[in-house]
């Protein structure tokens, strides 16, 4: 072919995913058939290859004894398509699969029979990669690694494992890619008689390593990369009297940003300071090649208060501190800002701005940038765009965005969390296309929907996310907006987590976007992919306490011990939260069987939490465990009036008062009362399983069986555990009280024996079993009574 004709054929790159099954060509004819048969299904199966496929970027070869998938939409696609083939591969052990991932070139041509084929160094690497694997490996060219690392949830899986000689002599550098029980962890049989020089150390050691040395290394993932020799630092600063290098674990080019102190006249402007921070956080957060500490654990670092920096150093796990102050005085704006070493209190940089309120988002991004060539940080290019963005020229716009915010940080009730929405539209409505804006309105009102399940929220955060999105595509918080979306709104997880690998992309270093990896995690059943992500987010996030993370999810798997360490270490850090003290009364009760020490616990509560939502329903359930049904009675006045779809209304508890203690003509009066209110919200959100699985409780209690396990049964079938491993559950037990309540005793006992190993489980313990009331219609049952002799049954989970 003519060099003229080459430049002629169309070049794209491709990433290309290269399978097949190990120990083919030794089977029998129908056996290669049946595995292949399997792998077909499997791949056919893939959220990655049908994702792909509806775009039109997807291409299928077949390989006689595997496939080539060569995805043109994300270099991710590849490695998530191939941990979604290893788990799948673990339902048939006789199908040994081993894979090979490489981005490259690639050519698309017709064959003889004119049937779409791909040539090009994209595909021929692939396979080469693939050949130097056994059975279960995921390996990478180094090219796609270095890809895959410049999204942190990435790094923790890729593992250098050095050289393997390929065809015509040339030496692949190669990252294999496992985590838990996916992938194969094991060194391959090409690899294992490397020369001892070629010793291979796992990324994170290996850059441990060379800091300690001085080294300076090229071609590794910018979040890996020793940095060069310090620049010589400004005339104005003192220099330090010896090096300061990073102590173990902490990256050289880490830094937390300290709340700046708000010097302005009006003390109102506080929230003015608070956000300038919080903005250049944001901005800093935006650069891979660094690790910024989040929000919530700089915040309690505020000035006003003695600051011994080498310590807050230490806390937040940080080489370097920003500090500074805001003045803001009608338009016009100062602001001081200094880079300090945290190991030895020397200041490195340090600036003063004097700008008009409308260049503030300019001095926010010169900030950011003269930090990262302080510390060396190399931009990507698509991080210098994002610092150079300005999400509004409006400066009306900005300042009510800004104070929405803050409303947000510091929300203690639905009161305030409606006038931060009512703040959001204030903003947009100045400036429509205040992207930014959008999006976090947005946010906020999934988050309102999840928990209240108020339907304009619903409908308003998808078109805040969705507008946020035609305004700005390349946004990262108008994909985590549409993450939440997903995940909240519409229960679409494998969604919810192609936007959110778009938004880490976009801010490398946001703990939120971890946690919510997490979330979707847990509703998908994957809990120790949940766990890592939990313990990523923390390293960002190292002074919050994490509640509804790595404890929550810890007591969801009934590790009790684990559990009980967790919320008690996050009540060291954030003794005033709710959640701590009611989590570490769940465990107290669920591990000792006794109602009283989880009361005693619930004592512990500062005062001003006492009257809050979960505080009440807290103290209204152990009473009910303890049988003390006067003080149960007693909490009920408690209950929130604004809360209704929270915890419904009073009538309902009132029943189950009466209702416990044997009383169904009083209760029942109590239960008609309450009755429409719970037909209302299956009448107003028929598809919401919630609504089905109380009013089929409300209607067992009330002995219409029929209708009440129509409805138990509608909301498993809304949510079953196989689609949500969080909520799936519940609506599980659910359905298992009802047939409890209508004499349905078998079926009650048979979910309850199986929803003792499973995740998510709540209140179904032994604890919780042998107290309740709810269950007093079985307590004669024998089976009930075998199940629950003990030894309570280990949780299982993946």
């Amino acid at each position: 072919m003519s060099s003229e004709r080459e430049r002629d054929l169309p070049l794209e790159i491709g990433h290309v995913l290269f399978v097949d099954i190990v120990g083919y060509s030794k089977l029998l004819i129908n056996e290669q058939s049946e595995l292949l048969e399997h792998l077909k299904e499997m791949v056919r199966g893939s959220e990655q290859v049908r994702a792909a496929g509806a775009e039109g970027k997807l291409i299928r070869l077949a390989t006689g004894d595997g496939m080539a998938l060569v995805f043109r939409n994300s270099p991710e696609a590849p490695a998530q398509c191939a941990l979604e083939l290893s788990r799948a591969d673990k339902d048939h052990p006789e199908l040994k699969l081993r894979m090979g991932i490489h981005s490259g070139p690639i050519n698309e041509v017709k064959d003889l029979n004119d049937r779409i084929n791909v040539t090009g160094a994209g595909i021929n690497m692939a396979q080469r990669v693939m050949d130097c694997g056994d059975a279960g490996h995921i390996l990478l060219s180094k090219r796609s690694a270095e890809d895959l690392a410049q999204y942190r949830h990435w790094q923790p899986f890729l593992h250098d494992i050095g050289e393997c000689e390929v065809k015509h002599g040339v030496r692949l550098g190669l990252v294999n890619l496992y985590r838990d029980d996916l992938g194969n962890p094991a060194l391959p049989e090409n690899l294992r008689n490397a020369p001892a020089v070629k010793r291979q150390i796992p990324w994170p050691a290996l850059f441990i390593l060379l800091v300690s040395l001085g080294a300076t290394i090229f071609g590794i993932v910018l979040f890996y990369q020793n940095s060069p020799p310090p620049r010589p630092l400004p005339a104005a600063a003192p220099a330090p009297s010896s090096p300061a290098p990073a102590k173990p674990g902490i990256p050289e080019k880490s830094i937390a940003v300290l709340p700046f102190e708000n010097l302005s006249e009006e003390k109102a402007n506080a929230y003015f300071a608070d956000g300038i921070q919080d903005e250049i956080l944001t901005n800093l957060s935006r650069i891979a090649a660094l690790k910024v500490i989040s929000r919530t654990s700089v915040m309690p670092y505020r000035t006003g208060t003695t600051r011994d920096l080498r310590e807050i150093g230490k806390q937040l796990g940080v080489a370097h501190l920003l500090e500074g102050s805001v003045q803001r005085n009608a338009g016009k704006v100062r602001v001081i800002a200094q880079l300090i070493d945290a190991r030895t209190d020397a200041h490195l940089w340090a600036e003063t701005y004097d700008r008009d309120l409308a260049d503030v988002f300019a001095i926010q991004s010169d900030i950011a940038r003269s930090i990262a060539a302080q510390l060396q940080a190399k931009l990507a290019p698509a991080e210098k765009a994002r610092l150079a963005a300005k999400p509004t020229d409006n400066s009306e716009a900005y300042l009510l965005y800004l104070q929405a915010n803050k409303a947000v940080y510091v929300a203690a009730s639905r009161d305030d969390v409606v006038r931060a929405d009512e703040l959001f539209s204030r903003a947009i409505a100045l400036d429509p296309g205040f992207a930014l804006a959008r999006a976090r309105a947005s946010m906020l009102n999934s988050l309102m929907y999840f928990v209240g399940r108020e339907p304009q929220r619903k409908t308003r955060a998808r078109l805040l996310a969705d507008e946020a999105f035609r305004l700005a595509p390349a946004l990262g918080e108008a994909h985590l907006a549409l993450a939440l979306c997903f995940y909240r709104l519409e229960a679409k997880y494998e969604k919810a987590l192609g936007e959110l690998a778009i938004a880490g992309a976009a801010l490398p270093n946001n703990s939120e976007i971890l946690d919510f990896y997490g979330f979707v995690y847990r509703r998908q059943g994957r809990w120790r992919d949940a766990l890592a992500a939990f313990a990523r987010a923390r390293e960002l996030d190292p002074r919050r306490a994490h509640f509804d993370g790595t404890p929550d999810t810890l007591r969801a798997l009934r590790r009790w011990a684990d559990a009980n360490e967790a919320f008690s270490a996050g009540l060291k850090l954030e003794p005033q939260l709710i959640d701590g003290w009611l989590g570490l009364a769940y465990i107290q009760f669920a591990q000792s069987g006794n109602p009283s020490l989880a009361t005693a616990t619930l004592e512990h509560l500062p005062a001003a939490m006492k009257t809050k939502p979960g505080s009440f329903w807290a103290r209204w359930d152990y009473a009910m465990l303890a049988r003390d049904f006067v003080a149960a009675a007693k909490v009920i006045p408690d209950r929130p009036a604004n809360e209704l779809a929270v915890f419904g209304p009073k009538e309902f508890y009132e029943g189950c008062v009466a209702f416990a203690q044997g009383d169904v003509e009083r209760a029942r009066s109590f239960f008609e009362a309450a009755l429409p209110i719970y037909e209302a919200g299956v009448k107003d959100q028929p598809e919401d399983p919630k609504f089905h699985a109380e009013l089929g409780r409300l209607q067992a209690m009330l002995r219409r069986k029929e209708s009440a396990i129509a409805e138990a049964r509608r909301a498993v079938e809304l949510r079953p555990e196989s689609k949500d491993a969080v909520a799936g559950p519940l609506f599980t037990a659910n359905l298992a009280f009802v047939y409890a309540q209508t004499g349905e005793v078998d079926q009650a006992v048979t979910l309850l024996s199986r929803l003792l190993t499973t995740p998510s489980a709540e209140r179904i313990t032994f604890a919780h079993l042998r107290l309740s009331w709810e269950w007093d219609p079985l307590r004669q049952d024998p089976r009930f009574q075998k199940m629950l002799e003990g030894p309570e049954p280990a949780t299982v989970y993946h």
